[in-house]
């Protein structure tokens, strides 16, 4: 792991104090840009008519409401699509709409809009209108069966399309080629808002709507976007309803007290690896996520608390199947390939994707996770990669001979293939992967500032979480504590892989690394990667060391790179 240290030289960033420069320049962020982004306000979010067909979109929906004519939400199974189903939900019946939902499971029509789907949409009765959230950009089987069925369809994702796109009505996605739209990295639920924002400015309740972006926010988080444009404006409101207290919608108080959660719930942890696992819990394991939509719109608390109730057991035993699964995958992982594919009818279908994520951090090498699907002879999968390996590139596309099906983007992928040839696509990945340039596959982390024990402070806290929400594309901050020289030591848990340091101003813990500590075997000054914060416990200001976080002091003095050998 190299360690990239800051540049002694910062643009001059007006309203904000040196270590808040430090971290807008690290992300990123322009000088002249630093005052909007902070702002974050609901005035700076884009003009939703830029965004191609979505007041075609509109159109159809109000149509369709002031006919009495049914509408069908057809969503996804994560998170995402989770949210966007109960957005659209819960903001068309404000609009008087007779509206309902449909979403696969995972385990038997998959991801998309399906013509069984449809068929069972259908039989529902009167035809309606279906509008899709978080998938639909290449359902063309799908939108085809709606059509012989006398059903319109209205598509809005965020999916990457094809060249040709599905017969609806309307397709609404920012990422299609001739789409005006300035922001291309909304979420399903954020497309979904954009189409919902014309409905409400049509009839003059645009502040009706606005009490819905604590669903966008969690979509947006859980969705793994990044937090700037518009969906840093989401998640910033939409976290302001979610610690309302009293007043925040209901599923959410269910999930803070089933999560244990007495603080404010921010974006970057609590979203990310609380709340939205918690939302995924069901269609990852069981199929079609009713508890986590009805969750999100139920006003009943006796409800609501047995649904959360349900889906924080369901979530138990997935964090279970992970722990014992990724175990396995690690076992089967060689050490010295460039691509690890690895395969396991034992690997739960809906936990492939958790058990790559794992991996990849773990190797920092791209993997892609296989397992039996139901169908005979195919197996399915999931990938995760690391920056400057396109998943996109040498699996979807380069590997699209050897596919059943493939989609995704650079960093994460979904596939399914035939089991004989996973040799074939193993070969052909570790080929490609091994022409790659060898310096990507180790990782290297840019450190923000160099900080002091005497500059740890509440103070110090306070000037970095004022510029939340933080997320992917808005990092928090590596620190580099130095020197730091530990005047007592203590090894803590039961079998002393834990590790805690004090001084005179500080104490230091740092989970995992009391072996990496007595590697050094020395009481040399110590460099510590990290961040500082308030103690959960007992209030104390403690600064908790990073995986692979500590090193020599001195070897850090020397370059402007550091790359230890571990």
């Amino acid at each position: 792991m190299k360690w990239l240290l800051p540049s002694l030289s910062l643009p001059d960033y007006d309203g904000v104090t040196a270590m808040q420069g430090a971290i807008l320049h690290q992300n990123g962020i322009k000088a002249e840009e630093s005052e909007s982004f902070l702002r974050a306000s609901i005035e700076d979010l884009e003009d939703p008519i830029l965004l191609k067909d979505a007041k075609k979109a509109a159109s159809f929906i109000r149509a369709a409401i002031d006919q009495s004519i049914p509408i069908t939400i057809y969503g996804d199974y994560d998170a995402d699509g989770i949210t966007g189903t109960a957005l659209f939900v819960e903001s068309l019946r404000k609009l008087g709409a007779d509206v309902d939902w449909y979403i696969n499971s995972r385990f038997v029509g998959g991801f998309g809009m399906q013509a069984q789907g449809v068929e069972e949409i259908a039989a529902r009765g009167i035809p309606r209108l279906i509008v899709t959230v978080d998938n639909g950009i290449n359902a063309f089987e799908g939108v085809q069966r709606a059509n012989e069925l006398g059903m319109d369809v209205i598509i809005t994702d965020h999916h990457e399309p094809d060249k040709t796109t599905p017969p609806a009505k309307a397709i609404v996605n920012p990422k299609q080629h001739d789409c005006p739209y300035p922001f291309k990295d909304l979420a399903g639920v954020g497309v979904a808002f954009k189409v919902l924002q014309i409905l409400f400015e049509e009839i003059d309740r645009p502040k009706a709507l606005l009490r819905s972006l604590d669903l966008v926010a969690l979509g947006t988080v859980a969705d793994v976007m990044p937090i700037r444009g518009e969906n840093r404006i989401f998640v910033k409101n939409g976290l302001k309803l979610i610690n309302w207290g009293e007043k925040s919608r209901l599923g959410f108080q269910a999930l803070r007290q089933v999560a244990g959660l007495k603080g404010e719930v921010n974006s970057h942890y609590h979203l990310g690896f609380i709340f939205g696992p918690l939302i995924n819990a069901k269609g990852r394991l069981e199929g079609v996520p009713v508890e986590a939509v009805e969750l999100l719109l139920t006003s009943e608390p006796a409800r609501a608390y047995e649904w959360a109730g349900s889906l924080k057991r369901i979530n138990q035993l997935r964090q279970q199947w992970t722990e014992t699964q990724t175990a396995v995958a690690h076992n089967l992982a060689a050490a010295d390939h460039s691509f690890h594919v690895l395969y396991d009818p034992a690997f739960h279908e809906g936990i492939v994707g958790l058990i790559a994520s794992r991996l990849k951090e773990r190797f920092y090498r791209p993997i892609l996770v296989l397992t039996d699907s139901t169908e005979k002879g195919i197996v399915k999968g999931s990938a995760r990669s690391v920056k400057g390996f396109s998943l996109k590139k040498y699996l979807v596309d380069a590997c699209a001979d050897l596919l059943v099906k493939g989609g995704g983007h650079d960093m994460a992928a979904g596939c399914s293939l035939y089991k004989k040839d996973i040799p074939l696509i193993r070969e052909r990945l570790q080929g490609f992967a091994g022409q790659i340039a060898h310096d990507i596959f180790e990782p290297v982390v840019e450190i923000t500032a160099l900080v002091r024990p005497e500059d740890i402070s509440v103070g110090l806290i306070e000037e970095i979480e004022a510029l939340a929400p933080y997320g992917v594309g808005f990092s928090r901050p590596q620190l580099l504590l130095a020197p730091f020289v530990p005047e007592k030591v203590s090894f803590m848990g039961a079998e002393e892989k834990h590790l805690k340091m004090g001084s005179q101003k500080l104490e230091v813990i740092a989970f995992q690394q009391a072996e990496s500590f007595r590697k050094l075997a020395t009481q040399e000054p110590l460099a510590l990667l990290g961040l500082p914060e308030i103690s959960s416990y007992n209030g104390a200001i403690q600064f908790k060391v990073k995986d692979k976080g500590i090193r020599l002091y001195e070897d850090i003095l020397s370059s402007q790179v550091v790359s230890p050998s571990q």
